[in-house]
Formats: C-alpha cells, sequence, structure tokens
C-alpha cells in the first residue's frame, strides 16, 4: 500500500495480525464494556475500518485511524485513535465506492442517501458518503439511527453547481427530516465544509491530513473553478 495515496475519510482494513495487535493495546487499558466492545472492533473476523485521520506525529510506517462500534455505550459510541502499520492494512476503500454501492434503507439516514445518491448519479456528480452512514453501508452493521445526520463528500464541481447540490440536498433533507453536511474535497488536498462558501466571509477552514488551515475563499474559489 502507497500511504501517501490515503486521504482523509478513507476507510484502511486491518488484516488479522493488524487486529490482534490493536486488541492487545487497547484492552490492556480498557475494562467493562468498552474493553467488550474494543474485543468486538478488533476480533480477527470484523467487518469494522479504520477511518483515516489527522495526527500530529506519525511514523513513516503507520497509518493514523480511528475505529468505531456500532453499539452506544454510555450513550455515545465508543471511539478509538489507534495506528496502524502500512504493512498490516490489507484493503482501502474511499468514500466515492460507498456511494456506488447497494444498501437497504433501514433508517431515514440511509433513506435520504439513496435519494441524494440518485440524484448525483443523475447529475454525474462523484459523490461520497461519510460517518455512521458510510459505516453502515461498508459493513452491514447497524451504525445509523433515528437521531443520524447524513455526512457527505463531494469533488469536481464548480461554485454553481455545488450552490444546485446543496440546495437540492436542503430540500432532500427536509423530506426525510435528516441533518445533511456536505464537505467539499479539493484538489490541493484540503476539505471545506460547502455551506461555509455561501455565507459572507473571505475566508473558509481547510482540514487536511497533514494540517488545519484558514484559506482564502478567492484562492478556493480559483481551485473549484480549474477542477469544474
Amino acid at each position: 500500500m502507497d500511504k501517501t495515496q490515503l486521504k482523509r475519510h478513507d476507510l484502511v482494513y486491518p488484516g488479522s495480525a493488524g487486529r490482534k495487535r490493536l486488541q492487545q493495546i487497547f484492552l490492556h487499558e480498557l475494562t467493562g464494556e468498552k474493553a467488550f466492545l474494543t474485543a468486538d472492533i478488533f476480533r480477527a473476523d470484523s467487518v469494522i475500518p479504520g477511518i483515516v485521520r489527522r495526527a500530529e506525529s506519525v511514523a513513516a510506517e503507520m497509518i493514523p485511524v480511528g475505529f468505531v462500534h456500532p453499539q452506544l455505550c454510555g450513550g455515545r459510541r465508543l471511539r478509538l485513535a489507534a495506528e496502524l502499520k502500512v504493512s498490516e492494512a490489507v484493503q482501502v476503500q474511499r468514500p466515492y465506492e460507498l456511494a456506488a454501492a447497494s444498501f437497504t434503507a433501514a433508517t431515514d439516514c440511509l433513506a435520504a442517501a439513496q435519494a441524494v445518491c440518485a440524484y448525483a448519479a443523475g447529475q454525474q456528480i462523484r459523490l461520497g458518503i461519510l460517518g455512521s452512514a458510510g459505516l453502515e453501508i461498508a459493513t452491514g452493521l447497524p451504525f445509523t439511527n433515528s437521531d443520524s445526520d447524513l455526512d457527505l463528500l463531494v469533488t469536481g464541481l464548480s461554485l454553481e453547481r455545488l450552490q444546485e447540490f446543496y440546495a437540492e440536498l436542503q430540500a432532500i433533507g427536509r423530506r426525510f427530516q435528516v441533518d445533511i453536511d456536505l464537505e467539499t474535497e479539493l484538489a490541493n488536498g484540503y476539505g471545506i465544509k460547502t455551506a461555509e462558501l455561501f455565507q459572507p466571509t473571505q475566508t473558509v477552514l481547510g482540514k487536511s491530513l497533514q494540517d488545519v488551515q484558514i484559506l482564502k475563499k478567492e484562492t478556493v474559489l480559483e481551485i473549484l473553478s480549474q477542477e469544474a
């Protein structure tokens, strides 16, 4: 695997050796229900991937990832920040692949996701699915519930098409009573909240695997014009 090709939100699946190593690390630190859920995340046949995250200092042979269990623990989901060895990763899945997958609308969140995917496909929009909806589509496990928001990723659209798409997302969100959040992935490696583009500000917050920066909106608009 080429670590340099990984981006925020990518799903990385550890092999059995990697899961065993991580399980041993966390089970030295956790007890009770957290330990039980951790063991479930890292059991040899688990289908739960790690989500690529930003980390300040990581060795070249390590991939910073975060793991989440679908079951609530004390009203919240158990979240574990880990470092996976590059050699332990056996598969990578981008959020854009999830939007092209078949899935059941088990919750309002996933029903909204189906509607968005159908619209995006018809408009030839490159759409990605993040968060609990993305994890449920990837694993088949019940990550979404009646309170779940829908987090999405998009790339390759001009500002005008982004505005049109964003308006359609708000309409779909109202129809299914689901809050929808859209992030735009830029060619420079940063992701921005799409809603910030439509606010009367001169800057937007950009997040990459390396850092978080305040980006000039005029620079972002120039990038969007080149991508479209």
